[in-house]
């Protein structure tokens, strides 16, 4: 009996040493004001997915991850921007240009007059000087008047020259340099548009256009005139500004002259253009950031994810269509788990700044 009695008694007294302990470490930890709630919270740890290659962010999930995720991603395919697309524009009133150009053939005609004059005024003061020089009764008075007017017909000359400066470069300024180049030349092509026998056409590319190269060639539907489709040609790119519609404008000449000065048109591309290759997105696959539309495409190489802009995309019936470019046909792009992989690029980073 008494070993055992023994026994019993150090076991208690061995536990109720470790139970002190226990209370001793809780209530250091108690103290010093750490909460074992909050201890085990700071054991977890934000994983980071993210890695840097070339200076550009990519994400690396592992398998599982991705498989969890629900990470899903297919080729991308080729697709044909709809002909039938509209973009909207303006018969011009070249009234302005027609103005420009009466002016301007009035300057030259007096340019070329005076400097005829000026020529014979010069052979006139030579011939004076000759006959000054051997006593022929001329004056170095009427030497100098003459001298007075050549001085005269320069100033008016240079006059007439600033004129025709000031004419070229409003034109410039507000039709193009193209149309420079037709009023300097009476042969040029654009001067059946100044004779009314073509017509002047502005046209908005809309902004989900604006990385394409404008069409070559487009048919114009009339709103006004009751002429049928017109077709028209690209002329250049235009300064004027259409304020209603957002997107570049381009200016377009019609083979003839059917339609109605001032009257709002529309128009689609005649034909695609053939060196540009169109990508066809879904729809889940879009994401926006910052006012953007971005996509994740997968690198074949190395499994991870990137983030790609979406810029000049516009939309389609089953998705968006994007010119080619740094996304590129057969490139895996992400159609579900966008948004998280938006999440898992911006977490770490976010992580880190409020650490800072």
């Amino acid at each position: 009996m008494n070993n055992k009695t023994t026994i019993v008694i150090i076991t208690q007294t061995l536990i109720i040493v470790v139970l002190i302990w226990i209370i001793i470490l809780l209530g250091d930890k108690t103290i010093i004001g750490i909460n074992p709630d909050e201890e085990e919270s700071d054991e977890e740890v934000v994983i980071d997915y993210t890695t840097i290659i070339n200076g550009i962010t990519q994400i690396k999930l592992p398998s599982s991850v991705e498989a969890n995720s629900n990470i899903q991603y297919r080729p991308l395919e080729s697709t044909q921007i709809n002909q039938k697309k509209l973009n909207y524009g303006l018969v011009q009133n070249i009234s302005q240009l027609t103005k420009a150009k009466t002016n301007l053939a009035n300057i030259n005609h007096q340019i070329e007059k005076l400097n005829h004059q000026l020529k014979h005024e010069k052979n006139h003061l030579e011939a004076l000087k000759v006959l000054n020089a051997d006593d022929k009764n001329i004056s170095d008075l009427a030497i100098n008047t003459k001298q007075i007017e050549i001085s005269d017909l320069d100033n008016e000359i240079n006059i007439h020259v600033s004129e025709k400066i000031n004419i070229l470069n409003m034109v410039k300024q507000q039709w193009g340099e193209v149309f420079v180049d037709a009023l300097k030349n009476k042969n040029h092509p654009l001067n059946k548009i100044l004779k009314n026998k073509n017509q002047l056409i502005s046209l908005s590319i809309t902004q989900g256009d604006r990385e394409q190269t404008p069409p070559k060639n487009i048919v114009i539907i009339p709103s006004v005139s009751s002429t049928s489709e017109i077709k028209a040609k690209l002329l250049a790119r235009s300064p004027i500004v259409d304020k209603s519609i957002i997107g570049k404008n381009f200016f377009y000449v019609t083979n003839n002259n059917k339609l109605t000065i001032g009257e709002r048109i529309s128009a689609y591309a005649l034909e695609s253009n053939s060196n540009q290759t169109f990508l066809l997105v879904p729809n889940s696959s879009v994401i926006w950031s910052n006012g953007q539309p971005w996509g994740y495409v997968r690198i074949k190489d190395n499994g991870n994810f990137v983030r790609r802009s979406l810029q000049g995309m516009h939309e389609a019936e089953n998705g968006w269509i994007i010119p080619a470019g740094k996304i590129k046909m057969d490139d895996e792009i992400v159609t579900n788990g966008a948004q998280l992989l938006l999440s898992e690029e911006f977490k770490y980073q976010i992580k880190n700044e409020n650490e800072d």
